[in-house]
């Protein structure tokens, strides 16, 4: 087997630590690192309907004066210093600034000193996840990251331990409330993708910069982190395929509908013999599916197990409020079991990754008007032993360059070589006016 390209984890020494025994009723002490929309959801939840077993006692932010509210307790200590967090007697903390750095350094650092850590950090889960899981056992506390994938839909805890007793075969998800924000707008409504994805930060569903969001980074950093937990094997997200969904256009919509169709950004992953299958792209899928029903922010996952079949779980997966609820579950799970942590898993499968699914495809195409070029085009399918199911077409509107048309191909499922070959022979073909939009049909 070919040696991984991504470095080796860096060892982790473990000071000494004597382990406290506490009477289970104690307060569970919580301090929560970063109080942008995420942490504020928390600290309301906290506030209004705070479990017994949970009391708020810090709070750190940078620039943490234009920060404080008033509802706050007034025992609640605000500080802008990390360390006057990880030094003090809180039992959890809450990681919610996001990222890898400084955001990795102080979970290290808390796990370290005996404090438990719940995030909702993706990126630093899909990064970092099976180390700081090792560094946390062996220090006796735990780490749990239920919100870091879906928001409010608690899919890891659907996987493990809800469906551990089945072999979960593969998954399809909907994990980027943003694009699904983004896509179904497109759908309903008819809004150029631009202008969905204006909405979508006005409505505080998409960052300033969405980069993460419509290029499909965050979802398959959400995706590495499924695989882990569904499949017991090792991936890192680098080695996901992610397909960006700004070339994705309302004339697709008219297509994918002629279909029965619409347009989702889907997180798949399948155990194909000992390769996993895995990818995270804009897709066709069908309109009464679980996924085709999602809109909105929503998050889906629907996954097969050999003996359980088909499993779907939906909800609010973007926003503060369904990721604050799942910020809450996880600490009274690690306030009602707080000396228990994980037991040990069996160790991750490495398995080489591809994301050649054998899938029927949508291939739209932008066409100067020649004479033979439909013929051509399906003369090189046939070249490639590609069987076409459908052509679409649709001339001209008003105000569109009249030499050229959309023409639409739906080709049967295909080998992934035979795809590829014949995608790079149409994009040197001079009846091509733009290169195609490829999106499989799932």
């Amino acid at each position: 087997m070919m040696a991984s390209p991504f470095p080796t984890p860096r060892p982790i020494t473990f000071p000494p630590r004597a382990v406290t025994v506490l009477s289970a009723n104690r307060v569970c002490k919580i301090a929560i690192l970063g109080f942008g929309t995420v942490g504020r959801s928390v600290a309301k939840l906290l506030t209004e309907q705070a479990p017994s077993q949970l009391q708020l006692t810090h709070i750190f932010n940078r620039n943490v004066e234009r920060k404080r509210v008033p509802w706050v307790s007034a025992d609640v200590r605000w500080t802008e210093k990390v360390e006057d967090v990880l030094s003090s007697d809180v039992d959890v903390i809450v990681e919610l600034a996001g990222g890898m750095d400084p955001a990795g350094g102080w979970v290290r650092r808390a796990l370290l000193r005996g404090k438990s850590v719940v995030t909702a950090n993706k990126q630093l889960i899909a990064a970092e996840g099976p180390e700081l899981a090792i560094l946390a056992r062996r220090q006796g506390v735990r780490l749990e990251f239920g919100a870091a994938v879906a928001g409010g839909v608690p899919v890891l805890c659907a996987l493990r331990p809800g469906l551990s007793g089945d072999r979960i075969l593969k998954l399809a998800a909907i994990l980027n409330g943003t694009c699904n924000y983004i896509l179904s707008s497109m759908e309903t409504r008819g809004l150029p993708l631009q202008s969905a994805l204006s909405e979508a930060q006005e409505r505080g569903f998409a960052e300033a910069d969405p980069t993460d969001d419509v290029d499909g980074l965050d979802a398959r950093a959400k995706l590495a982190i499924l695989i882990r937990s569904g499949f017991q094997v090792e991936v890192h997200p680098e080695q996901i395929l992610a397909g960006s969904i700004l070339d994705v256009s309302c004339e697709d919509f008219s297509y994918a509908r002629e279909l029965g169709c619409t347009i989702r950004q889907i997180s798949r992953a399948e155990l194909k013999g000992e390769t996993l299958l895995a990818s995270v792209q804009p897709a066709l899928v069908a309109l009464g599916s679980p996924l085709g029903r999602a809109h909105s922010n929503q998050n889906v996952l629907v996954t097969t197990g050999k003996y359980g079949g088909e499993t779907v779980l939906s909800g609010a997966g973007a926003g503060g409020n369904p990721t604050a609820v799942a910020v809450v579950s996880d600490l009274l799970s690690v306030a009602q079991d707080r000396y228990a942590p994980e037991p040990p898993r069996s160790p991750l499968l490495p398995l080489p990754v591809s994301a050649y699914f054998h899938s029927a495809h949508y291939v739209r195409l932008i066409v100067n008007h020649q004479a033979g070029a439909l013929s051509s085009i399906r003369r090189l399918l046939a070249q490639h032993g590609i069987s076409l199911r459908a052509v679409l077409h649709r001339p001209p509107q008003g105000g569109e360059a009249q030499e050229r048309s959309y023409v639409a191909l739906v080709l049967e499922e295909c080998a992934a070589s035979a795809l590829k070959n014949v995608l790079q022979d149409l994009r040197q073909a001079e009846f091509l006016a733009k290169p195609p939009l490829v999106l499989p049909i799932v």
